[in-house]
């Protein structure tokens, strides 16, 4: 495929900073479409991206009168659901964000569809295309710390004010957090439990702990989404032989041994320019577009992201009866 048409489903803060600055990277690629609501989107659209893009009111419409190749989706989570079902319908190639719906009742069934599709989709999980988080697991597989025995990673951020849907906390971040405690250890937990915050009305609260069994390998992801400081996001790995500290958004590593207690401080250039402040998006992005353009394997793709909201639904599952709760596996999705 010389050309790949891009329609954008949204244009927000996400779309603008993150979404379009990546396509630009790709000199195949034409934004042909885009949709939003407001006047004032609308307006923005046509001012930055050009007349050659056709403008719409809402995806229905986008969907329908313009010749894709694929479409990428950022949207208010209350619109997820109908969204992504009517690109599934048309049969489109979709990047999407999380959550694929905002009830557990229906996140499982568009899980069903999910697996089903026959075109590509492709969650956008940022932290695992890292090229820091990438570096890390290398190390971890080389016996950089020896055997591995806890991993911890860390959200602190000032996004309470930006409210969210009526679900567990550590189930609503999970798909990106939980994919980017997947990606350094190289595999995915059996079961989960979750100690969540309290305070708040509803499911969700600013303060969530889960704790995963990597069968044997004890993983924790400790979100805290009303902290002081702006944002931060660390992965601690211990081993019998050292430790080593990631620190995503500076894209550093740093390993220490028993034979060496100041260790070793490793920069990971990104392998892409970073867009949106986020390092790994522009390389998510860039996975999309060869998996639409040439039908390569992409990482996030139906099965691969199912397994990640069910590990949600057993979160909602944990939070619930306050105990364990076996990770069921996508294979069951299929039957």
């Amino acid at each position: 495929m010389s050309n790949i048409r891009v329609g954008l489903i949204g244009y927000g803060g996400w779309t603008r900073l993150a979404f379009v600055p990546a396509l630009k990277q790709h000199e195949q690629v034409r934004i042909v479409s885009a949709a939003a609501s407001s006047e004032a989107s609308q307006q923005r659209i046509r001012e930055e991206l050009g007349p050659g893009v056709q403008v719409y009111g809402g995806f229905e419409s986008l969907l329908a009168d313009t010749e894709l190749d694929a479409v990428m989706m950022a949207i208010p989570d209350a619109i997820h659901e109908a969204a992504i079902c009517a690109v599934l319908d048309s049969g489109v190639a979709v990047y999407y964000e999380p959550p694929l719906a905002d009830d557990p009742e229906r996140i499982r069934k568009m899980l069903k569809r999910l697996v089903a599709a026959g075109q590509v989709t492709h969650g956008d999980l940022e932290i695992g295309f890292a090229s820091v988080v990438h570096r890390a697991a290398e190390l971890l597989r080389e016996g950089a710390i020896g055997a591995l025995q806890t991993a911890h990673l860390k959200l602190r951020s000032n996004w309470a004010e930006f409210g969210g849907p009526d679900l567990c906390l550590a189930h609503h971040l999970g798909p990106w957090y939980v994919d980017g405690l997947n990606s350094i250890l190289g595999r995915s937990p059996s079961r989960v439990l979750v100690m969540d915050g309290h305070g708040q009305p509803g499911r969700r609260q600013f303060h969530s702990l889960a704790h995963f069994d990597y069968d044997g390998l004890w993983g924790t992801i400790h979100l805290n989404i009303n902290s002081v400081d702006e944002m931060e996001t660390t992965i601690e790995v211990t081993g019998d032989e050292g430790d080593l500290h990631v620190d995503y958004f500076r894209n550093t590593i740093k390993v220490r041994s028993k034979s060496d207690a100041d260790g070793e401080v490793i920069h990971v250039e990104p392998a892409m320019p970073v867009v949106g402040g986020w390092p790994g998006e522009a390389e998510s992005v860039a996975e999309f577009l060869d998996a639409v353009a040439h039908g390569t394997p992409n990482r996030t793709n139906g099965r691969m992201a199912a397994q990640l909201y069910l590990t949600g639904l057993a979160i909602e599952q944990s939070k619930d009866s306050g105990g364990w709760v076996e990770i069921e596996d996508v294979a069951g999705l299929e039957s």
